[in-house]
């Protein structure tokens, strides 16, 4: 669940008379806060966490509150470099870091903006089919796979419909969102314009047939999850037969309305088809994924990146090898 600065994490719930222990876990914005809490009140200047990968990966750090009041500069170090730094104070040697913290928003200012192109439909042009995926990028790295080669994608589908030209019956529209790392700004804001929600619908609410979405993975699409009733995603599938000897093979219905982690979430909160396609991670998750290693330049290496071989690969956790 993404943060919302309107919508924040609730505290804990009280504890009762004699409660010793908080009857959930905390969570991790949770966690965070109360770091922060406790750093601002002793008076930190910095925080520096562990980027916890290995491999010089550094995961992109985000604090859960606009209000800088509330919380202390900080910066996330290599697992490498923090393990050393630990074991250095743990034997009692007094560390100096000197910090320099340089910050801007991209574009400057607070406004940020959508990006929106079509091709026009014929006799049902005021149904509308939409395909997207998010322009903006966290800030460890450029955002190769998250999500510059989900708006590639997209905007190479219209330029290939554009040459060849076809003419859909109904409008073909390409959205590529900004701020959907900050919680799904740019398509909630257009959705909530354009369409409005199931409860409340505007006009053009009942003229879109669906929303198309890719931004997660790094390999080919293999199915669609499809926000609707079973035969909507009949539907789906049906349309994705001829790719099925690419690997695009299934569609499956979700009824699952409230925003998540990408932009067809902001259309299935509304009660719209948003239908997300589903990719081979290949590296995702576990590589590429919110951090400094998501570059045009791994993007384009003929060759994964380097592992462990037989004589390199340590010995499984507990194992007596």
């Amino acid at each position: 669940q993404r943060y919302d600065p309107d919508a924040p994490v609730p505290a804990p719930p009280a504890r009762s008379e004699g409660q010793t222990t908080n009857p959930r876990p905390l969570t991790r914005v949770e966690i965070s806060r109360r770091i922060d809490e406790f750093l601002v009140s002793n008076g930190a200047l910095v925080r520096i966490n562990d980027a916890g990968r290995e491999l010089g990966q550094i995961v992109a750090f985000h604090n859960s509150t606009f209000d800088p009041s509330k919380v202390v500069p900080t910066l996330v170090m290599r697992n490498e470099d923090y393990g050393r730094l630990s074991r250095i104070l743990a034997d009692g040697t007094v560390v100096e870091l000197e910090v320099n913290i340089v910050n801007r928003l991209h574009p400057e200012g607070r406004t940020a903006y959508n990006v929106v192109a079509e091709i026009e439909g014929s006799d049902k042009k005021g149904e509308v089919v939409m395909l997207g995926g998010h322009l903006d990028s966290w800030q460890a790295a450029t955002g190769a796979t998250d999500n510059a080669v989900g708006c590639a994608t997209v905007m190479e589908a219209a330029r290939i419909l554009k040459t060849i030209g076809v003419r859909p019956r109904r409008t073909i529209r390409v959205a590529l969102w900004t701020g959907e790392e900050q919680g799904l700004l740019g398509s909630q804001a257009y959705v909530r314009e354009h369409f409005g929600t199931f409860e409340n619908p505007k006009r053009d609410y009942f003229l879109l047939a669906a929303y198309l979405n890719i931004d997660n993975g790094t390999g080919r699409a293999r199915g669609a999850s499809v926000f609707g009733p079973p035969a909507a995603a009949a539907v789906i599938r049906e349309a994705l037969a001829p790719l099925a000897d690419l690997g695009l093979v299934g569609a499956a219905a979700t009824n699952r309305r409230a925003l998540g982690s990408t932009d067809s979430a902001s259309f299935n909160a509304a009660g719209l088809p948003g239908i997300n396609f589903e990719q081979d991670p290949i590296q995702y998750e576990s590589a590429t994924h919110h951090t400094n290693l998501d570059t045009y330049h791994l993007a384009m290496r003929d060759e994964l990146l380097p592992r462990f071989d037989k004589a390199s690969m340590p010995a499984l956790a507990g194992s007596s090898r």
